[in-house]
């Protein structure tokens, strides 16, 4: 059964995608933001590459929804991610592809278009597919009812000079378009809101925002019993592998400045430009 995570009040939509990782890495504390009010995506979007392709650009939005808990005898860093595409094109990756995957997964393309009436717009019945590549794999996720892309995000709790103190190096989720950007000039109907099955293509159209509630699975970083009390760095990464082709490859990464005690968890300003 696929796993219903809540509404957003902002734009009224459904939390849809899940989170899953293979990496290592209780009573709460009240969000101080919320998923379209934290981290909205800058507008100076970098310019896209003349070739005439529509590229997405994928930005990974500040952590809201922070809250420790005890669960299975660990104390963990719950939070929201959000996953923005500020790029004229659609992020899609579609089954099918050519490559070698574990066991139990399969191979998917990204699906890049090409602006026919070049105006940088992308207008869904009138720009073709052009550019089809290899982008990793799809796995069907072990709790949930449905498939994931897999490496699309990584999480990292850090020391504001940047050592590691907590990791999720691969979290997978399923793609869709949960609410618009705010703010921004690209959004297009809403596209990617598919059952997410084997077959279907998944993605993030431009405008929009996947966003991932922190009770869903992989949501959490597992705090160590020496995390500081100072300034800690919650480091949330797209695309950490590099396997989408994007207009921009080097704004993928958001920084949330924390001070944690207990099962206290608050927002600070600054502190974290060495944690990235």
């Amino acid at each position: 059964m696929r796993r219903w995570c809540g509404p957003i009040v902002a734009f009224v939509v459904l939390l849809s995608a899940c989170s899953d990782d293979d990496g290592s890495s209780a009573s709460q504390s009240p969000s101080t933001s919320s998923p379209a009010d934290s981290g909205t995506p800058p507008s100076d979007a970098t310019p896209a590459p003349t070739d005439g392709l529509l590229r997405p650009n994928m930005r990974s939005l500040a952590a809201s929804e922070l809250r420790v808990v005890e669960e299975e005898g660990e104390r963990r860093l719950r939070f929201a991610g959000s996953l923005a595409n500020l790029g004229p094109g659609p992020m899609v990756v579609r089954p099918g592809a050519r490559g070698v995957c574990p066991p139990r997964q399969i191979s998917v393309r990204q699906i890049v278009y090409r602006d026919a009436a070049g105006d940088g717009t992308f207008q869904r019945r009138r720009d073709p597919a052009r550019l089809s590549r290899d982008a990793g794999c799809m796995l069907d996720h072990p709790t949930h009812d449905h498939w994931h892309f897999d490496a699309m995000a990584r999480y990292s709790l850090r020391h504001a000079e940047g050592e590691v103190i907590a990791v999720r190096r691969k979290v997978s989720f399923c793609l869709r378009d949960n609410t618009r950007v705010r703010g921004g000039d690209r959004a297009v109907r809403r596209a990617y809101f598919g059952e997410c099955d084997r077959r279907s293509d998944q993605g993030i159209s431009p405008g929009w925002i996947d966003i991932y509630g922190p009770d869903l699975d992989g949501q959490y970083l597992v705090l160590p019993a020496d995390t500081p009390t100072t300034t800690v760095c919650l480091v949330v990464t797209a695309d950490p592998r590099d396997q989408l082709v994007e207009t921009d490859e080097t704004d993928n990464t958001s920084v949330l400045p924390l001070r944690i005690r207990g099962t206290q968890v608050r927002q600070v300003k600054g502190g974290c430009g060495s944690a990235a």
